[in-house]
């Protein structure tokens, strides 16, 4: 049996020496709807692609596909890989879905300052209004680029 489309693209986007392809490959499969699972989990394992362009393109990817990858993005969350989360919480940033807002909200007290940044973008961008008081904590985090997107985030609440 020949394989599918999707299945051609998990293959470049894990086994093709230009980013470039794989980063079309990682677009492909967010805009597959035949893909399903199988696009979903090669698109969460491809966040740790060593190309941060290819990695970018797979958090699109993830947002494009929509509520279908919030469970695995959430999972990507606890990766021990700051990278991985940076990318999982700005995936989630673009979903609206309850779970989406959940994981942010506890991004927000994530080791890493860069994951906190997107958390607070994130929720800024999702309106999500239980955000408010654990966004206003974050006005005073040790980062200022953590600061400005809670402020941000908050002025887009408000």
């Amino acid at each position: 049996m020949p394989a599918s489309p999707a299945d051609e693209l998990i293959r470049t986007l894990f086994s093709h020496p230009d980013p470039e392809s794989r980063k079309q490959a990682a677009a492909g499969l967010g805009g597959t709807s035949g893909g399903g699972g199988p696009a979903i989990a090669a698109l969460v394992r491809a966040l740790h692609d060593t190309d941060r362009g290819v990695r970018a393109a797979v958090a699109a990817a993830l947002a494009a596909i929509g509520a279908p990858a919030v469970g695995s993005l959430v999972l990507a969350m606890e990766d021990g890989d700051w990278v991985v989360r940076y990318r999982a919480a700005e995936a989630l940033g673009s979903i609206r879905d309850e779970r989406s807002g959940t994981a942010l909200l506890r991004a927000l007290s994530d080791p890493r300052d860069h994951v906190r940044y997107m958390a607070a973008k994130g929720l800024g961008r999702l309106g999500e209004r239980r955000a408010i008081g654990p966004l206003t904590e974050a006005l005073s985090d040790e980062n200022e680029f953590v600061r400005r997107a809670a402020e941000r985030a908050l002025a887009a609440l408000r």
